[in-house]
């Protein structure tokens, strides 16, 4: 049984599904990078593994099955790092995934770190119908992964980008941070023109943070390390966006460059508000009931995970209230370079947004770009989308929506399409 009988009223039905994304966390990594705030524990011992494996198979099976075993469009294996599990057990998962899910995905990806590309792994990935790898490279230089606490240095990344360059012919992404303290202006551009060396259709750039709990901001704390100044990463990211410009790198997102159709589809559908199911421990999703747009978020557990009998006990449900999924809706959009389609806001929410966001717009005017079908961020605006979402989310307390949880008018099954 999926739910108690307390949350029955809470749950309601589910609506059905034609399609959806699909993320699996496999929470397992060799080390915890020390700026790293995702749910991960070391390797444990193989039992425990597969056991985790097998409830997460179980897991996507049982949803699959109540939301009408929806087509999954886009699907996509992260963690921690999948690919440090045991070879045998990372091959049996996926054999498994393809006989649940029946229907190969349009865009079926995974998350790869340095130390763990082989080519034993990636003939693996490919049997098994994963087209697009998404290659945690952070940095090329020793000073900057040290910094980092990564679990490689630069020599064991190049042998992984030449393994990946010599025998991976499908969809390739890499991610690489800016700044990062001990980092220079010089060594970012450096990351990443080695990085197209090696002919990645997708970049994703990330400004460092210093996330509460992990050991980096430990360190903050206690004045061990300093972050560069605003000034210092602004600049990092203009010049670094400008080189990824110079490449053929398209800024489609405000961290995420692609040449031309190669944009994430799964984050793409993240962005764009469209339902999606997150499994394992740690892993979300967003599905619309009777009752209106539901929140599942599993515990960040691995003994919860194993130890609990139904998804109701791995899981905190919420019915998402008006004003919260609102400014979702506008956080995740802005982050486009499209920003939010206009017709979609007003249909979701039954009124004008360009009328609701006017103080903003006005305030913003500068950076914004409003045309009669979108609201945008320029360049400029992008570079302050932080300060921006403030002011919109400072907007939304103020103003309550006259509308009801269940009068959301959330369409399950919007097409995410490239652009």
């Amino acid at each position: 049984m999926l739910f108690r009988r307390n949350d029955k009223k809470l749950m309601n039905k589910f609506v059905t599904l034609k399609h959806t994304s699909l993320y699996i966390h496999i929470p397992y990594c060799k080390k915890k990078c020390s700026y790293c705030d995702f749910y991960s524990c070391t390797l444990s011992s193989g039992d425990e593994i597969k056991l985790v494996l097998n409830r997460i198979l179980e897991d996507i099976e049982f949803i699959l099955d109540i939301t009408g075993n929806p087509e999954i469009r886009t699907l996509f294996i992260g963690g921690g790092t999948p690919s440090s599990i045991p070879i045998a057990l990372l091959t049996e998962f996926l054999e498994k995934l393809t006989i649940i899910i029946k229907k190969e995905p349009y865009e079926y990806s995974i998350e790869l770190n340095p130390e763990t590309v082989t080519k034993e792994v990636l003939s693996v990935l490919e049997e098994n119908n994963i087209n697009r790898i998404s290659l945690g490279v952070q940095s090329l230089n020793d000073r900057v992964l040290k910094v980092l606490g990564r679990n490689t240095d630069s020599i064991s990344t190049f042998r992984a980008l030449e393994i990946i360059k010599e025998n991976w012919t499908r969809s390739f992404s890499a991610d690489l941070i800016n700044a990062v303290p001990e980092q220079t202006l010089k060594i970012a551009l450096s990351d990443i023109r080695q990085i197209n060396y090696f002919k990645p259709d997708h970049i994703s750039l990330y400004s460092l943070t210093f996330e509460a709990g992990t050991e980096l901001f430990s360190k903050f704390k206690m004045g061990e390390i300093q972050p560069i100044t605003d000034s210092d990463d602004i600049f990092m990211q203009k010049e670094s966006i400008n080189l990824l410009k110079s490449m053929g790198f398209n800024r489609y997102e405000v961290s995420n460059f692609a040449k031309k159709g190669k944009e994430s589809l799964h984050n793409l559908n993240y962005w764009k508000m469209g339902s999606y199911l997150g499994i394992g421990p740690s892993g979300a999703s967003t599905l619309l009931t009777n009752a209106g747009p539901l929140r599942l978020s599993y515990k960040r557990s691995i003994s919860n995970f194993l130890n609990s009998k139904t998804i109701a006990d791995r899981t905190e449900q919420e019915l998402i209230n008006p004003e919260s999924f609102l400014l979702e809706h506008l956080m995740m959009g802005f982050r486009l370079k499209k920003g939010i389609e206009i017709e979609h806001i007003n249909s979701v929410f039954n009124f004008d947004i360009k009328d609701y966001l006017k103080t903003v717009i006005d305030k913003w005017g500068r950076v914004i770009k409003l045309t009669e079908t979108s609201i945008s961020l320029n360049s400029d605006g992008l570079a302050l989308l932080n300060p921006f979402l403030v002011d919109t989310a400072s907007l939304i307390s103020e103003k309550k929506l006259k509308l009801s949880v269940s009068e959301i008018n959330w369409p399950q099954n919007f097409e995410v399409s490239l652009y």
